[in-house]
């Protein structure tokens, strides 16, 4: 998270600098620590049979805190950091690089959901604090990665080598 546009958005723009935005960041942790409700102690968990159960049980806020966010949490930013990857090598165009970002849309709120209906259970109320600062994070993530691809194209994106989405560069 935050590998390759935080050091775009600080190099090639002046939308904000690396202080406003750790100040940003910490204050958001905090704003969300505080409104974060308290864990739920007698929660118990009932075993799920199969992954549509899974999945179900995540959306519905029955599961622990640590399996909700955990396996999305790493295979989302496995698939961010190997798009990034590919557009670096220069074998994604624009467009491809938005349509991963698009069939990730939907996951990425399901997740979102699930994390947040999860977070009472967890033994801290600081972890649940920091699941959720971290999908809020994510979704910063989300959003720096769209004012890339339309505002600062020529950034991230080879556009010399990219003839037929050239339009997409301009």
């Amino acid at each position: 998270m935050f590998i390759n546009t935080l050091p775009i958005i600080f190099t090639y723009t002046q939308l904000f600098s690396i202080y406003e935005a750790a100040i940003f960041l910490t204050a958001l942790f905090f704003l969300i620590y505080f409104y974060t409700p308290e864990i739920t102690k007698s929660w118990t968990k009932k075993p799920d049979v199969t992954i549509y159960d899974t999945f179900h049980s995540a959306w519905q806020g029955n599961m622990k805190l640590w399996l909700a966010f955990w396996p999305f949490f790493i295979v989302a930013n496995i698939v961010l950091y190997y798009i990034d990857y590919r557009i670096l090598n220069v074998t994604y165009t624009i467009n491809s690089w938005k349509t991963v970002h698009g069939m990730m849309l939907l996951p990425i709120v399901w997740w979102t959901m699930s994390v947040w209906r999860c977070s009472g259970h967890t033994r801290h109320k600081i972890w649940s604090s920091a699941a959720r600062t971290l999908v809020v994070f994510f979704m910063l993530e989300y959003i720096m990665r769209f004012v890339i691809s339309t505002q600062y194209p020529s950034t991230f994106f080879d556009c010399r080598l990219l003839i037929m989405e050239y339009g997409d560069c301009l």
